[in-house]
Protein backbone atom coordinates (compact mmCIF):
# COMPACT_ATOMS: atom_id res chain seq x y z
CA UNK A 1 0.00 0.00 0.00
CA UNK A 2 1.21 3.47 -0.88
CA UNK A 3 2.09 5.89 1.92
CA UNK A 4 -0.14 8.91 1.24
CA UNK A 5 0.40 12.17 3.09
CA UNK A 6 -2.77 13.31 4.80
CA UNK A 7 -2.74 17.09 4.76
CA UNK A 8 -6.37 18.18 4.99
CA UNK A 9 -8.20 18.80 8.26
CA UNK A 10 -11.98 18.67 8.38
CA UNK A 11 -13.87 19.99 11.39
CA UNK A 12 -17.43 20.36 12.57
CA UNK A 13 -19.18 21.79 15.61
CA UNK A 14 -21.54 19.81 17.82
CA UNK A 15 -22.74 20.11 21.39
CA UNK A 16 -20.64 18.62 24.17
CA UNK A 17 -23.44 16.14 24.81
CA UNK A 18 -23.39 14.84 21.22
CA UNK A 19 -19.59 14.62 21.28
CA UNK A 20 -19.56 12.66 24.54
CA UNK A 21 -22.27 10.25 23.40
CA UNK A 22 -20.59 9.70 20.03
CA UNK A 23 -17.23 9.02 21.71
CA UNK A 24 -18.81 6.51 24.08
CA UNK A 25 -20.70 4.66 21.34
CA UNK A 26 -17.75 4.60 18.94
CA UNK A 27 -15.40 3.41 21.70
CA UNK A 28 -17.60 0.30 22.03
CA UNK A 29 -16.63 -0.48 18.43
CA UNK A 30 -12.97 0.38 18.99
CA UNK A 31 -13.12 3.64 17.01
CA UNK A 32 -12.35 7.25 17.77
CA UNK A 33 -14.44 10.11 16.41
CA UNK A 34 -11.59 11.02 14.04
CA UNK A 35 -11.34 7.45 12.72
CA UNK A 36 -15.10 7.27 12.19
CA UNK A 37 -15.16 10.57 10.31
CA UNK A 38 -12.17 9.51 8.20
CA UNK A 39 -13.85 6.20 7.29
CA UNK A 40 -17.10 8.02 6.52
CA UNK A 41 -15.34 10.48 4.21
CA UNK A 42 -13.58 7.65 2.37
CA UNK A 43 -16.96 6.00 1.79
CA UNK A 44 -18.43 9.31 0.58
CA UNK A 45 -15.46 9.84 -1.76
CA UNK A 46 -15.98 6.36 -3.20
CA UNK A 47 -19.72 6.95 -3.65
CA UNK A 48 -20.52 4.22 -1.13
CA UNK A 49 -22.88 6.33 0.95
CA UNK A 50 -26.63 6.15 0.87
CA UNK A 51 -27.77 9.70 1.51
CA UNK A 52 -30.68 10.23 3.83
CA UNK A 53 -33.41 12.58 2.69
CA UNK A 54 -34.30 14.51 5.81
CA UNK A 55 -37.19 16.08 3.90
CA UNK A 56 -38.89 12.70 3.53
CA UNK A 57 -39.16 11.82 7.20
CA UNK A 58 -42.25 11.74 9.42
CA UNK A 59 -40.83 14.74 11.31
CA UNK A 60 -40.41 16.75 8.11
CA UNK A 61 -43.94 15.89 6.97
CA UNK A 62 -45.28 16.96 10.38
CA UNK A 63 -43.34 20.23 10.20
CA UNK A 64 -44.70 20.90 6.70
CA UNK A 65 -48.24 20.20 7.90
CA UNK A 66 -47.80 22.53 10.89
CA UNK A 67 -46.44 25.27 8.65
CA UNK A 68 -49.27 24.93 6.14
CA UNK A 69 -51.82 25.12 8.94
CA UNK A 70 -50.21 28.10 10.73
CA UNK A 71 -49.21 25.85 13.64
CA UNK A 72 -45.46 26.55 13.39
CA UNK A 73 -43.69 28.11 16.34
CA UNK A 74 -42.10 31.52 15.78
CA UNK A 75 -38.50 31.45 16.94
CA UNK A 76 -37.52 35.13 16.81
CA UNK A 77 -34.15 36.43 15.64
CA UNK A 78 -31.07 34.43 14.63
CA UNK A 79 -29.72 34.39 18.20
CA UNK A 80 -33.00 32.94 19.46
CA UNK A 81 -32.89 30.35 16.67
CA UNK A 82 -29.34 29.29 17.54
CA UNK A 83 -30.28 28.89 21.22
CA UNK A 84 -33.33 26.88 20.19
CA UNK A 85 -31.33 24.56 17.91
CA UNK A 86 -28.71 23.91 20.60
CA UNK A 87 -31.46 22.28 22.66
CA UNK A 88 -32.42 19.92 19.81
CA UNK A 89 -29.22 17.91 20.23
CA UNK A 90 -29.75 17.34 23.94
CA UNK A 91 -32.26 14.51 23.50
Amino acid sequence: MQNVKKNKTVSTRVTQNINDRAKANLAKMGLTVSEYIRLSLVKAANNEVKLVSFLDTPEAHQAKYEDQHQMAETIGNIDDFEKWTENLDED
